[in-house]
């Protein structure tokens, strides 16, 4: 395969700014005399994503993934080295250079190329129909009776799809494009490879970061059929990755550090048409992880305009949750006025829309809204059924102290004890602790190497040490699966005084904790310093068993707090002292030095 210059490579480095490439990508700020901001190859809240300009390399303290420019480029769009050096090049205006001949693509990266070609050629041929052709008048009236004004129109590249089905095949043969091309562009039907997948519908063109076309978002004018249909996953387009608008937003949420997921394309066109452009949608799906992800590299506050209605709750629902679990903070707009942006922009002018930001309430505010207006709080069944539809909520808040002011809020809005709400909260983790066991049980997860795992291990290659394991600890000690069950089995050998290696594979069952116990036999990894990795370990999971039970008194005396009657006076005397006795234990361990 040809080779690409060193000349170039040192071109395309030297003329790349490391700085402005990774922007695309995520949020940075300067410190000194470099970058920082979240990483954008793993999910994080504190940065530790550093990029140096005057070496032109990232590193990132958390994943430990570095690197040059090229390599960060080959790392987010999954390229190859010389697709990633051409696309840096082109970028820069430099000629690429290759020693023995000249590069040839792979099949795939050239389908890529020309499907992305060409539906930016599509994405015009359908803008021009609506915008200059009496075939799109439906559509443009539709657009402008939505206060969509032209400036918007082509600022998106709006188009039409004309209702003839046939059309688009002929047209597009006639430029020369192939049969068998257009066959793999998802342009046309599965079955009938003439006819269109689109037709008669305004078209919302898709776009990539850097606002290529990858994509199509087509709503119906009249007539039977789906609202709107979208374009399937392809080379160059995953629907669940990818947001509509976000590279006409991405200026505006750097800016503002904030973004508003709207729930479709005409609602995002009424916030631009408004001047607020940060909006975006997903895309015909329920908000994704992925979407979050790309987002939040930018974003510190989400705020989400779905629809009012019941459909558009359970959506608001399921995004607090997703936004919630990835630290992000989350405000909803009170859509009052009408049951979507687009209609209030329709009733009430732009103005409307700012005021809705501006009056944006907070997640957990919102959520005891619905709960009160789905449950009848008047009874007790009704406030506890009210109470557990928000228990999902504050199940993927990312602290104590978030838990405890939403479980505040709950008791403040239904008139019930924080003891009582935080008891069932309790319980209900503890049902869903029972069934994940019973899961795991069934369908034993991947092996992860932990702490707890290492120790057992170590004494399944010393057997000699279980002795002093099994004194110290118990097989309920461990919260790790295969740990545990490692453990029943040295103490079942143990017993029967049968430490053989082939007895002690056949107990293991699980085939892939034999071969983790065989491989780490076999390397001899526990050969040296066995005593002191099980002692190490044995105190480990001790200051772990004691920390929990430190960390739920703590739980239990914050519910306690502010309350004057004398059972809770005598209680908090209790648990204070069971907490200073665990603290006692716990100097101990920390300080404990093994021979």
């Amino acid at each position: 395969m040809p080779k690409i210059s060193s000349k170039t490579i040192d071109a395309v480095t030297e003329m790349t700014d490391i700085v402005s490439l990774v922007e695309n990508y995520t949020r940075l700020e300067k410190r000194g005399a470099n970058w920082w901001g979240c990483c954008p190859f793993h999910n994080e809240k504190t940065p530790s994503f550093n990029v140096v300009p005057d070496k032109r390399m990232y590193y990132c303290f958390g994943c430990h993934k570095g690197g040059g420019t090229i390599n960060f480029l080959m790392e987010m769009e999954k390229l190859s080295f010389t697709e990633a050096v051409e696309r840096l090049a082109k970028n820069a205006g430099i000629e690429v250079i290759y020693e023995g001949g000249s590069y040839v693509p792979d099949e795939s990266a050239k389908l890529k190329d020309e499907i992305l070609e060409l539906y930016g050629k599509v994405a015009g041929s359908f803008h021009y129909l609506l915008t200059q052709s009496p075939t799109g008048k439906k559509a443009l009236d539709y657009l402008l009776s939505r206060n969509v004004s032209p400036e918007i129109i082509g600022k998106f590249n709006l188009g039409y799809s004309p209702k003839d089905r046939y059309w688009l095949h002929k047209f597009l043969l006639s430029k020369n494009y192939s049969e068998s091309l257009l066959e793999k562009t998802g342009l046309f039907s599965k079955n009938y490879k003439n006819i269109a997948f689109f037709s008669d519908r305004l078209m919302f063109p898709i776009c990539d970061r850097h606002g290529k076309t990858i994509a199509f978002g087509g709503r119906i004018l009249d007539g039977e059929g789906a609202k709107y249909l979208n374009s399937s996953d392809m080379p160059q387009y995953k629907k669940g990755e990818t947001v509509f608008a976000f590279h006409h937003a991405l200026s505006e949420i750097r800016k503002s550090k904030s973004v508003i997921l709207c729930e479709g394309y005409m609602d995002v066109l009424a916030f631009f048409q408004a001047g607020i452009e940060n909006a975006v949608a997903p895309l015909g799906t329920a908000l994704t992880p992925e979407q979050v992800k790309l987002l939040k590299s930018f974003a510190d506050i989400f705020y989400l305009a779905f629809d009012s209605d019941k459909a558009g709750q359970e959506a608001s629902y399921k995004a607090i949750k997703i936004c919630r679990s990835l630290g992000v903070n989350v405000r909803v707009l009170n859509l009052k006025e009408g049951k979507d942006p687009a209609e209030i922009l329709q009733k009430k002018g732009k103005e409307g829309l700012k005021l809705l930001l501006e009056y944006a309430i907070v997640d957990d505010d919102y959520l005891i809204q619905i709960a009160s207006m789905r449950f009848d709080i008047s009874s007790p069944e009704g406030k506890a059924a009210a109470i557990a539809f928000l228990f999902p909520y504050i199940e993927v808040l990312e602290s104590d102290i978030q838990r405890e002011s939403a479980i505040s809020k709950l008791s403040s809005a239904f008139g019930v004890s924080q003891q009582a709400i935080f008891g069932d909260y309790t319980n209900r983790e503890k049902k869903a602790l029972r069934h994940i066991v019973d899961e795991v049980k069934q369908k034993p997860v991947n092996i992860r190497m932990n702490a707890e795992l290492r120790l057992v291990l170590a004494v399944a290659a010393n057997t000699d040490l279980f002795s002093r394991l099994r004194s110290e600890l118990s097989p309920d000690d461990f919260e790790d699966f295969y740990a545990r069950h490692l453990f029943i089995v040295l103490e079942e050998c143990y017993r029967d005084g049968a430490y053989t290696y082939a007895n002690l594979m056949h107990r293991c069952g699980e085939e892939k904790l034999k071969e983790i116990v065989s491989q780490t036999i076999s390397k001899g990894e526990f050969a040296e310093n066995s005593e002191k990795v099980v002692d190490d370990g044995i105190n480990f999971i001790k200051q772990n068993i004691l920390q929990k039970q430190k960390d739920k008194i703590i739980g239990r005396l914050r519910l306690l707090h502010g309350e004057k009657n004398a059972d809770t006076v005598n209680l908090t005397k209790e648990l204070m002292e069971e907490k200073k006795n665990i603290d006692i234990q716990l100097k101990q361990l920390k300080g404990k030095v093994y021979d």
